[in-house]
């Protein structure tokens, strides 16, 4: 009697799982025609791959040109980012103002100012350089006139 009880229940569990395969086999017919759709007739799995890929290597390629991008932001900071200029009469006997300061800075004001002064017989030109706005020689009224004026213009 026992045999019988298992026989039944060998047969059930047997009938279970070929309904159980039926139906997977059907859900994977359907998931395939849907995949087919959507994938207008090619492999939809494949082409999600492909865009996968596509869009990593377009991350790829934002990263560079970020990179890129900084590169060129830090070689700009030591550009001439803003002018100052001031004129002047050096010796108070020219109708014109013909001399002339002239400080050119970066963006952390560092650079050179350049200074022209003017007279009848003779003309001199004297540079000194900047850093962070200050120099180590004494610098005069015009060339601090000069620098802070080009040190008040906004760098980006």
């Amino acid at each position: 009697m026992q045999d019988i009880y298992l026989v039944i229940l060998f047969i059930i569990s047997l009938i279970i799982a070929i309904i159980s395969l039926g139906i997977s086999i059907k859900i994977y017919k359907n998931y395939e025609r849907a995949m087919n759709k959507l994938g207008e007739g090619k492999d939809f799995a494949k082409m999600l791959e492909n865009y996968v890929s596509q869009v990593k290597e377009l991350n790829k390629r934002d990263d560079q040109i970020i990179e890129v991008c900084n590169n060129i932001n830090n070689e700009l900071s030591h550009c001439i980012k803003k002018v100052g200029l001031y004129k002047y009469d050096a010796f108070g006997n020219t109708k014109n103002s013909l001399s002339f300061t002239l400080a050119l800075l970066d963006r952390e004001n560092n650079g050179i100012v350049i200074n022209s002064i003017y007279g009848q017989d003779n003309s001199n030109v004297y540079s000194k350089p900047i850093i962070k706005g200050t120099s180590k020689y004494n610098l005069s009224y015009e060339e601090k006139e000069a620098i802070n004026i080009a040190m008040e213009k906004k760098s980006n």
